[in-house]
This record gives structure tokens, C-alpha cells and sequence, in this order.
């Protein structure tokens, strides 16, 4: 059953500023198992995505995700994110 309020910790800790970019790719933060991981970005247009180990985005592929990072590659150039 899902809360109908937010409990003060959680809405502190969900609406920190942030010393991070507010443009350009973010990543938002790294989920699943071992043998599945997943990543939540905030795309350029605000929107979000949720991708996966072989996913396209962007013209570049997702080639490794790990807690907290994610490497996307392009040409065979490698880009590193990592959570602000």
C-alpha cells in the first residue's frame, strides 16, 4: 500500500541542492541484481530513462553498469557517469 505522506527525513534527503549539472545526461542512481543491472537518467529534456546493460542511448551504448556508475560508449570512446 503505497503512503500518502512523505515522513521529513525522506522529503530532506529527496530535495537536497545539488552541486551537480543541472543539464546535459545525469545519472540518478544504479538498481537491480548483480546479474541485471539497471540505471535511472535524467535526460537533457528533463524527462528520465531507465537502461539496462546493451541498451542505445544517445547514439551510444550502455557497456558496463555498476553501483553508482555507468560507462556508455560511442566510436570506441568511453564515457563514465557517475551519481552527483
Amino acid at each position: 500500500m503505497a503512503q500518502e505522506t512523505t515522513n521529513a527525513t525522506t522529503a530532506r534527503a529527496a530535495t537536497q541542492r545539488s552541486d551537480g549539472p543541472l543539464t546535459g545526461l545525469i545519472l540518478l542512481g544504479t538498481f537491480g541484481s548483480d546479474g541485471a543491472p539497471s540505471a535511472l537518467l535524467r535526460l537533457p529534456s528533463g524527462g528520465t530513462a531507465t537502461v539496462t546493460t546493451g541498451d542505445r542511448l544517445r547514439g551510444a551504448r550502455v557497456t558496463q553498469i555498476a553501483p553508482g556508475v555507468i560507462i556508455l560508449t560511442r566510436n570506441g570512446r568511453q564515457r563514465q557517469l557517475r551519481v552527483p
